[in-house]
């Protein structure tokens, strides 16, 4: 299996609307940078258009390409190993598609976007956030959120953490199903139990992962799946 082969060079910018929407913008000038840290993010965003808070130099903020996996038929597997890498870093658990909790409670995310290059191949590009020395959080998700510094009272570097799940990241292999993922993955689940709104409306609740890194979860006594794809992309438009 092919390996990533990542440089561990992180090019660090203090601010910028997001990481993600700044690599999308190189790749389309015919760039290809490798890994951005940001300071702080002025529209940083998760799954789904959601916006991500964070506040400058206390959380890690990072995205990184993989164009070695140019077009890449399960993409969101890279996201969830990057997510397992990430949590054996932090010490945390993982939740269903690419949540990194402790707990109840969330500390950080992995976002799986993909973006064209000037050939116009789809890369790979993924976002990772953590909470790291917050210590307060805004009431509409003061509830969920936390830093890790609230959990264990000490005081983490961006820098530090980044660059370890870059060196992480260097030594991947291609993971081409869910079986490549698993045993690691595994280690750090807390998907069970977990309640997840599916695109219906409807409000499941997980059982765990099935064999392509799909959502099992119970609906009404029945057991249904959702597709990792479109937890992480969104439902497919018509």
């Amino acid at each position: 299996m092919m390996t990533t082969a990542l440089p561990t060079e992180i090019e660090v910018l203090p601010a910028v609307d997001s990481t993600q929407l700044e690599i999308a913008r190189r790749l389309a000038m015919g760039l290809m940078p490798r890994a951005l840290r940001a300071e702080t993010q002025v529209s940083g965003r998760g799954r789904f258009e959601r916006t991500w808070h964070d506040e400058a130099g206390q959380s890690l903020l990072l995205s990184v390409t993989f164009p070695e996996w140019a077009d890449h038929k399960a993409p969101w597997l890279i996201g969830m190993a990057v997510a397992a890498a990430a949590a054996g870093i932090v010490h945390c658990q993982l939740q269903w598609p690419n949540d990194l909790v402790i707990g109840p409670r969330k500390v950080g995310g992995v976002l799986t976007e993909l973006y064209p290059d000037a050939e116009g191949r789809r890369i790979p590009v993924i976002g990772i956030g953590i909470n790291l020395n917050q210590s307060s959080f805004p009431e509409v998700i003061a509830h969920r959120a936390t830093s890790l510094h609230q959990q264990r009272g000490q005081s983490y570097d961006a820098h530090e953490i980044a660059e370890e799940l870059m060196r992480r990241m260097a030594q991947f292999r291609m993971p081409r199903n869910w079986d490549d993922l698993k045993p690691v993955w595994m280690m750090f689940d807390h998907t069970p139990g977990k309640r997840y709104q599916i695109p219906t409306g409807e409000v499941t609740t997980a059982i765990g992962v099935g064999p392509m890194g799909e959502l099992i979860a119970s609906l009404d006594g029945e057991t249904i799946q959702v597709l990792a794809a479109e937890a992480i992309f969104g439902p497919a438009t018509r």
